[in-house]
């Protein structure tokens, strides 16, 4: 379900297998990004690459995921969102809460 693979300090997650992010997924999804955050400072580039559809339990995990990053002062950044995903983050207004970055070359290079 998720894919995690570490680029130096930045630990990035793509999705495998899954085209929208919904009831049926989206607690997996939540629990596999909260352990990412058990340890303190974590870097996670989310790469949205093939995610077309996000329903009200996918936003409500990565605002889980975001709630325990910022506990453990972790960095969470988007990147690679489809037109139609971009367009419900910002529906939400939700991307003024999450880093959003389209390319992935600059996402991996905006962690501080």
């Amino acid at each position: 379900m998720l894919k995690i693979n570490t680029i130096g300090d930045v630990t990035e997650v793509k999705f495998d297998n899954i085209q929208k992010l919904n009831v049926l997924v989206s607690e997996s999804v939540k629990t596999g990004l909260q352990k990412l955050f058990e340890r303190p400072n974590a870097k996670v580039l989310i790469n949205m690459e093939g995610i077309f559809f996000l329903d009200s339990s996918g936003f409500a995990a990565f605002l889980s995921v975001y709630k325990t990053a910022g506990k453990n002062n972790g960095q969470i950044i988007f990147c690679n969102l489809s037109n139609s995903a971009l367009d419900l983050f910002k529906v939400l207004q939700l991307h003024t809460v999450f880093k959003i970055i389209s390319d992935h070359d600059e996402a991996m290079n905006s962690f501080r």
